[in-house]
């Protein structure tokens, strides 16, 4: 599993009030998506929630028990399923990871996605 860094920008928002709430904003440009890559996001906590959502509409989420890279996968036209075939989200210690999947359709080139994690 390779971690994809290229073209993005993390906008993260750490609330100091919160601890083990994270939240925040990632814009990627035009490089090229690896279908095997992950996009990881660093919260500095293992998260039981993760919720990802793409400027498309398409709307990811994962909690705590689900499988490794799994995960609900809301379609910008509103129907929902399970993902576990295209992949999804894994956590770790200090954060997650998303799949980049054409078919999941949660991270793409050239758009912006917001995710809120938490513990």
């Amino acid at each position: 599993m390779a971690d994809n860094t290229a073209g993005q920008t993390l906008t993260a928002s750490q609330d100091q009030g919160t601890p083990g709430y994270a939240l925040g904003k990632i814009v990627l440009d035009a490089t090229a998506i690896v279908a095997t890559a992950d996009l990881y996001v660093r919260t500095g906590f293992k998260p039981r929630n993760v919720r990802f959502q793409a400027a498309s509409g398409v709307v990811i989420e994962w909690f705590e028990g689900m499988a490794a890279n799994t995960c609900f996968k809301t379609a910008a036209a509103g129907a929902r399923t399970l993902e576990s075939a295209n992949g999804g989200i894994t956590v770790d210690d200090t954060g997650f990871r998303v799949r980049q999947n054409a078919t999941l359709a949660a991270v793409l080139a050239s758009t912006t996605n917001y995710y809120t994690a938490k513990v």
